[in-house]
Formats: C-alpha cells, sequence, structure tokens
C-alpha cells in the first residue's frame, strides 16, 4: 500500500505530525470576519463599529489554485448579540466547517455562547466564551493513486474518525475617546479553539496510519481609527501557534474610505502577501441591514517559495440591526 502518499496528504494537511508538523485548523486570510470560528468569545466587528447584532458569514478559500486536489476550505458562521443590559449580555452563535486536500478531509459543526460583561455591548465589554461540536476526519480511499493497485492491502472502504472537540477564549474590547483616538475602537483577543488531544493508530491490513491532533492557542487584536462616521483605518494582528510548529502572525491593514467600499494590505512572517478588496451594500434587505462581499488574494514572495500558486478567497455576509 502506498502509506507514504497518505501520510505527505496527512501532512500537507496539517492533521497527522509526522516529518511535518504544522498548524492543522483552517486557516483564512480575511479573519477578522471569521473571529467567531477563531475565538468563541469573540464579538463581530460589525456590531461594535454599526449595532448589527445579527450576522451570517460564508468563506471560501481556495489554495494553490495552479495546482490540482490542493486545500479548499469552506465556512458558515453565524452570530447573535443580546440586548439584556444591565450587567451583562450573551453571544449565541455556531459554525460550519469544511477543509479539504486532495483525500483528506475535515468537516466540523460547532455551537458557541459568550458572556459579555458590560453595561452597554455597543461601547465595550469583556467576554468569556466557551465552543463544543463534532468534527469527522476522512481519507477518501477513490481519490488516492495507488503505487500497487494490486496491494491486498489497501483498503475498500473511506477511513474515518470521529471527534468531539471544544475551544474556549477571551475577548475584550472597547471604544476609546480623546484627541486622535476620538471614536475609535480596539479589540484584543486570547483562545484555544481546539483543546482535546487525540491519538490513535488506523490499523490498515498490515500497514499503520498514526493520528493525532494537539490544542491550538491564538491571539488577536485590532484597531479602528476613525476619520469621521464612515471613514476609518484598521490594523489588525492575528498569531497562532501549536506546539512543534513554529510561530505564525499575520498583520493587516485595511482602509474603509467610504462607506461603500474597502482595501486591504498584509502580510505573513512566512512570506506570504495578503491583498483584498470589498463592498458593502447598507440598506440590502431593508433601513437597518448591510450586504458584505469581499475578496482576497494571497501570494508567497519569499526566497523559499514553492511554486504552488496562488490563494483566492471569496467572503460574503448578511448584518442585520434586530434592535431598533
Amino acid at each position: 500500500m502506498c502509506r507514504y502518499r497518505i501520510l505527505l496528504f496527512f501532512s500537507l494537511w496539517g492533521i497527522i505530525p509526522c516529518s511535518l508538523i504544522a498548524q492543522q485548523l483552517p486557516l483564512v486570510s480575511q479573519y477578522r470576519y471569521a473571529q467567531g470560528v477563531l475565538n468563541p468569545a469573540s464579538v463581530s466587528s460589525d456590531f461594535f463599529l454599526y449595532e448589527y447584532n445579527l450576522n451570517f458569514t460564508s468563506t471560501s478559500r481556495a489554495q494553490w489554485f495552479s495546482q490540482e486536489e490542493t486545500p479548499r476550505t469552506f465556512f458558515v458562521t453565524g452570530e447573535f448579540v443580546s440586548d439584556i443590559g444591565n450587567a451583562f449580555d450573551l453571544v449565541f452563535g455556531g459554525n460550519v466547517v469544511q477543509d479539504r486536500t486532495g483525500p483528506a478531509s475535515l468537516t466540523g459543526a460547532y455551537a458557541r455562547i459568550s458572556s459579555l460583561l458590560t453595561k452597554d455591548a455597543y461601547f465595550g465589554g469583556l467576554g468569556i466564551g466557551v465552543t463544543a461540536g463534532y468534527v469527522q476526519y476522512r481519507i477518501d480511499a477513490n481519490r488516492i493513486n495507488w503505487k500497487d493497485p494490486d496491494d491486498p492491502n489497501i483498503p475498500l472502504n473511506n477511513l474515518l474518525i470521529s471527534r468531539p472537540d471544544v475551544g474556549v477564549g477571551l475577548f475584550y474590547y472597547k471604544r476609546v475617546g480623546g484627541g486622535f483616538f476620538h471614536q475609535d475602537n480596539i479589540y484584543f483577543g486570547l483562545s484555544i479553539p481546539q483543546i482535546l488531544n487525540a491519538q490513535e493508530v488506523i490499523l490498515t491490513g498490515t500497514q499503520a496510519i498514526d493520528f493525532s491532533r494537539i490544542p491550538h492557542i491564538y491571539a488577536n487584536a485590532g484597531w479602528y481609527h476613525f476619520f469621521n462616521e464612515d471613514i476609518f483605518m484598521e490594523l489588525s494582528l492575528w498569531g497562532k501557534y501549536a506546539k512543534g510548529a513554529p510561530y505564525n502572525i499575520d498583520l493587516n491593514a485595511r482602509l474603509q474610505p467610504g462607506r461603500t467600499v474597502w482595501f486591504g494590505l498584509g502580510g505573513n512572517i512566512n512570506g506570504m502577501m495578503h491583498l483584498e478588496v470589498g463592498l458593502n451594500i447598507p440598506g440590502l434587505f431593508g433601513k437597518d441591514t448591510n450586504g458584505k462581499i469581499g475578496y482576497g488574494f494571497d501570494y508567497n514572495i519569499s526566497a523559499f517559495d514553492l511554486p504552488f500558486g496562488a490563494a483566492h478567497e471569496l467572503l460574503i455576509s448578511v448584518q442585520l440591526d434586530t434592535y431598533r
């Protein structure tokens, strides 16, 4: 059996740390709109910027676009911020994630809840959140090109592993004032979106495939500087760490020169450059609604770039203000 082909796919995909150890959870470049996936305690920036307390977001990402069987990531997430008031509010949400590289794939469904310690969630608060879900890891045996098709150890069925998953997080955000920082917004977050360890050996005839899952630690921060009600500049950071893998940091800047459009530029310490452009459509479904379409383009400019090609990411989001 072509055991090493499977190990290569898993290593690139980031699930089995064999000779290669990498981030295991799906990556996105427009991560500001995936906060609910990255940190269960987070609050969408569309809430503390424009008070849209209900939002739904879908992201589709294709990496190494010029190659076949390369990483494809898709997720749908939703979030609702309550209006209890007084001492705290609640944030309810959920997401479905699908990540695939060649014959290997991950599919997960999660629910999350966060308690916001605040008297007015629009102006800031401290969130403490937890997420819980179930994840299925899969190898599609029919999509593997076996070195020896007549090998009797080749599995006839797909290989499946299903496991529960739990994550926790902290998130703080606040509207600040005074001088140059008048009406600006800042936020900080720390999360472990994958806590539970898992280590198993899958037997396929006389061969074995090692499976292991490790916790991840994420840190994120951002600053919105407003020039007026519709024009702002944003700086954001996303740091990632998993045991055995190098630290990884994304740093991005975004400018919204008007209510309807934004532009972004950034990069990753591994040499990946990021460009993005987006469109807001206020009033798309009514007076207190907004539609959002974003496109992200990533390309590795480092001296050690592998010729896999660029990454493309499409984001579609709908926000509503149900308070009014």
